[in-house]
């Protein structure tokens, strides 16, 4: 296979991730991630598009990998992924990093958004794939056992929500939990936050997603659009995984939609504009905004597994997340109805 020189000097730090390993890097355009990765991940990656093909639409575009060598000055990568020019700058995230300079280079799902708000659900209350040490298999079941991941078979990882400007006061009750504020009016929670709930308030932290500012009647309004297709798109991927025998410990779903309420109506009229343009199969695809995205994420531990059956760890947490965001799109409506 062709090789491409790639420029490392051009990564930087990728900032808009919910939760994930050290280490996550963006290209200067900001539309893929290269991250480091595991063998399986790539092999999980490689086996979708040659044989699960269904599953595609449900996972980020995957683009091939690179090496980057802490001494290199040039690394190398697949010429055939149309990846451009990467590199280093690091960012503490919420997890340790891979020791390793294999990187995987996937579609950067929060690309085209102006101010991406992320939700990331962990799923499965088993944690830990067959490999994993008894220490870590204790360590991880603890975890389960003590939130939603053991009750509803998923738990809030991590969350980003654009706050609006100027930027509000943390809570006193939410500081341990608000690991960065920017100046552009973005909390970013820490894993701890997904922690604190359980099967009966884990809504609160649905609630605090979709509508993290005010409940305006074009937040509601965005409100219900967002979990009527998160509720969708999550059903979509339920069905998909329910005809597959796989096992994925601990991969997510990413839920991403437009934080900030102007461009989200702006992206909307833009959206409905393009659809009224002339299609040329010749024309390159517009790079246009987005207004919300799901997909599964995180298959570092996930392997296929014949004649097993529906890998129904994962799948649990899937309906689970499904019937919240249902459950949510219900009240919204009533409250927007009294709006």
């Amino acid at each position: 296979m062709a090789k491409k020189a790639f420029d490392p000097s051009s990564l930087q730090a990728f900032g808009h991730a919910a939760a994930g390993h050290d280490g996550v890097l963006s290209d200067a355009s900001g539309s893929v991630v290269v991250k480091p990765c595991t063998q399986a991940e790539i092999d999980f990656y490689e086996s979708v598009t040659a044989s699960h093909p269904d599953l595609a639409p449900h996972l980020p575009t995957y683009m091939g990998t690179l090496s980057l060598g802490a001494d290199q000055k040039v690394v190398t990568g697949d010429a055939e992924s149309g990846m451009i020019q990467t590199a280093n700058g690091l960012e503490r995230l919420h997890g340790r990093k891979l020791e390793t300079e294999v990187h995987i280079v996937l579609e950067n799902i929060t690309h085209g958004f102006k101010k991406p708000n992320v939700l990331d659900l962990k799923l499965g209350a088993q944690l830990w794939d067959e490999a994993a040490k008894l220490e870590k298999r204790a360590r991880l079941d603890e975890v389960s056992a003590k939130t939603t991941s053991g009750s509803l078979g998923f738990r809030i990882a991590g969350m980003r929500t654009y706050k609006g400007e100027p930027v509000p006061e943390v809570d006193e009750t939410l500081k341990e939990f608000v690991d960065k504020i920017d100046q552009s009016g973005t909390w970013v929670y820490n894993k701890m936050y997904g922690r604190k709930f359980n099967a009966e308030d884990v809504m609160e932290g649905f609630v605090a997603y979709v509508l993290p500012q005010s409940r305006s009647k074009a937040g509601l309004e965005r409100a219900e659009e967002v979990l009527t297709y998160f509720s969708k798109e999550v059903a979509d991927i339920q069905k998909a995984f329910e005809s597959k025998e796989s096992r994925m410990y601990s991969a997510s779903i990413l839920l991403v939609y437009e934080g900030d309420l102007e461009e989200y109506a702006k992206t909307k009229e833009t959206l409905a504009a393009a659809a009224k343009e002339p299609t040329d199969e010749d024309d390159e695809e517009k790079d246009l905004p987005k207004l919300a995205a799901v997909k599964m994420i995180d298959f570092a531990h996930a392997t296929w597994h014949p004649g097993k059956g529906p890998d129904e760890n994962a799948l649990q947490g899937i309906r689970s997340a499904e019937k919240i965001l249902k459950d949510l799109l219900d009240q919204v409506k009533v409250d927007l109805a009294k709006a």
